[in-house]
């Protein structure tokens, strides 16, 4: 590998000190995290660090496919190698045009039998594409998506088990959390292409999101997921009629729970669940035959894109059930919306702990990492990290960031009422009416939004988060002159790690934050709680749980107006909890102003006018 060139006229502050940095790291095979704010060039100075070392493998995770892109346009400015691995659902020539929506699960198991039946002609291309043919097109795409389309379109092979081939021959691979964290799909993935864990230097970026890195193994089960269930066993498989009477059994359950009122979530025991499950496996076995029986069908039909169109919702049941027959998962029962048990590990050393221990070099990057020491006790690995704060002293954004707290509001429950709803909705109005573009507004749950939404004047544009709401629309549909309310909840799509930009700059340049969203008070926060304690300790499991989890969901919320040096930013933060010592050194913002009522809040707005207008 030739000496590598920094792709930029000049370094900006820090980040020379932080390719150094990753080199060191890279080359002794340590443990690097780094705290940088937005717009520091932390992903250009971390590829130029392992150009430095010479790593001969990267692995470069994000946390989602939308996070992808900015990865992909600076290795193309170093000029090096690379291929991307993401749900091979997004880029599947077989499900163009395909009715309907394909959940990830049914598709990754369609896959496997179209191409075991030797149905999928895109699979049977992949050997004859030449690797140097399939790395240039994938390169020549707009973006990462469009260039893996175009190896379908273009070669006629499939784009993901090309990319996939790829993997011995480029420098990096850049891939989302599930490709490094579940052993399962690394093994399938990565390792079979001859790399193992020991083989790279990772780098994982939003690297905050290993805090909760446990989420990616939870599953709900529905009532209507059951009943669908129910119908595919009578309809697909009638000989099972064990699975009937289990799945009935599941069924009541959920009915019993649903008839309490639970407030949050309420932990279920599991011996409850597991006899209700009878014979798990046999449930296991009834969902691989009748997939495999509608594959057949559709395979008959001389159609391939029908087999991978496939959907089972007996396979989504046998999921959950794999989750729940962990040794250390828990099941909680849900009544918000349609109720559910939700099954889930708690603890993130379950899932970061293996990986981060046996791969050779690893990078930790993100704004919001938590302080050094706590991070290793989070995670649990035993390798020694170091910790390179890069975050920059606050007095470095003053006239570039205006933060005003509201001190006469506050989303605590017994603060929860329709007067305390309506002010809030007032400020809200109040700051979309006197300052222009789209605002982010983030909650502490759906609950709260729909309250205050519900007290919001009439005419005002607004778009309203959901678990169905699509962040490609919503983006496509803001331009700087919007002034539309994007809701969002602290936490969800919409606030972790996506980009409202043009040419790199933000569009959302307001963000108001209602309320803290602490963990609800229920069995949930109280099992993790007592689960991450037994590791940490009790003030350790209580900085874990209430502090540096909220905080790092308001971090990422105010992060959306900061995705440039060149940006500026109006924080609105409306609660007044945010005075708290612990939460305000821990947000590591300067207040420019605590307001109260709508007078006050004038004065607060007549300043952040002038720091947006700069």
């Amino acid at each position: 590998m030739e000496e590598p060139v920094f792709p930029y006229k000049e370094f900006r502050a820090g980040q020379r000190e932080l390719a150094e940095a990753v080199a060191r790291t890279v080359s002794r095979g340590g443990v690097l995290a780094v705290r940088a704010p937005t717009g520091f060039g932390k992903t250009a100075a971390v590829i130029y660090g392992h150009l430095l070392a010479k790593a001969s493998k990267v692995l470069f995770l994000v946390r989602t496919v939308n996070e992808v892109e900015p990865v992909v346009r600076e290795l193309r400015r170093f000029g090096v190698s690379y291929t991307v691995l993401v749900s091979p659902r997004r880029t599947c020539p077989l499900l163009r045009g395909a009715p309907g929506h394909v959940p990830a699960e049914d598709f990754w198991e369609n896959c496997r039998i179209a191409r075991l039946r030797g149905a999928c002609p895109y699979y049977m291309e992949v050997e004859s594409i030449d690797p140097g043919m399939a790395s240039s097109v994938l390169s020549s795409g707009s973006s990462s998506l469009s260039g893996l389309r175009l190896i379908g379109s273009k070669l006629g092979a499939c784009p993901f088990f090309t990319a996939r081939r790829l993997i011995e021959d480029v420098d990096f691979i850049i891939a989302t959390y599930p490709y490094f964290f579940k052993k399962e799909l690394f093994d399938y993935a990565v390792a079979e292409m001859g790399v193992s864990y020991g083989d790279l230097s990772v780098v994982i970026d939003e690297a905050h999101s290993i805090l909760s890195i446990h989420s990616i193994t939870e599953r709900s089960l529905t009532l209507e997921m059951l009943e669908r269930a129910v119908e595919e066993v009578k309809t697909r498989v009638p000989e099972y009629k064990d699975v009937v009477e289990s799945l009935d059994s599941l069924k009541g359950v959920i009915s019993s729970l649903a008839r309490r009122r639970v407030r949050g979530l309420r932990l279920v025991e599991k011996e409850i669940v597991l006899e209700a499950l009878g014979d798990h496996q046999l449930i296991l076995d009834a969902a691989e035959e009748s997939r495999f029986r509608a594959a057949s069908e559709a395979l008959a039909s001389g159609d391939a894109s029908s087999v991978v169109s496939v959907r089972s919702p007996l396979y989504s049941v046998s999921l959950w059930i794999e989750t729940v027959v962990l040794d250390d998962s828990r099941v909680f029962y849900s009544g918000e919306g349609r109720p559910s048990l939700l099954a889930t590990l708690l603890d993130p050393a379950l899932i970061a702990r293996e990986p981060l221990e046996s791969v050779y070099s690893a990078v930790l990057m993100s704004g919001t990492l938590p302080p050094h020491g706590f991070l290793s006790r989070i995670i649990g690995i035993k390798r020694d990290i170091e910790y390179l704060d890069l975050s920059m002293a606050s007095r470095a954004e003053r006239g570039v960031v205006y933060t005003a707290v509201a001190s006469d509001v506050s989303t605590r429950y017994v603060e929860r009422n329709r007067v305390t709803y309506s002010r809030i909705a007032s400020y809200i109005n109040v700051i979309n009416t006197r300052l222009p573009g789209p605002k982010l507004v983030v909650y502490p749950s759906y609950e709260v939004m729909r309250s205050i939404l519900d007290k919001m004047p009439a005419g005002v544009e607004m778009y309203v988060e959901d678990r169905g709401t699509s962040i490609d629309s919503l983006s496509e549909s803001l331009s700087p002159g919007n002034r539309v309310l994007i809701n969002a909840v602290a936490g969800g799509k919409l606030v972790e790690g996506v980009e409202f930009t043009v040419n790199g700059r933000s569009i959302v340049r307001v963000v108001i934050v209602v309320g803290v969203p602490f963990p609800q008070p229920d069995d949930y926060t109280r099992e993790q709680l007592q689960i991450v304690s037994s590791r940490l300790g009790e003030d350790g499991g209580r900085d874990y749980v209430y502090r540096y989890l909220t905080m790092v969901k308001v971090k990422q919320a105010l992060g959306r107006a900061r995705r440039s040096p060149e940006d500026r930013a109006a924080f609105f933060l409306l609660d007044y909890r945010y005075l708290r010592k612990d939460l305000r050194s821990m947000l590591g913002l300067r207040y420019d102003r605590v307001f109260k009522g709508v007078y006050g809040l004038a004065s607060a707005l007549l300043e952040a006018s002038r720091v947006l207008s700069g």
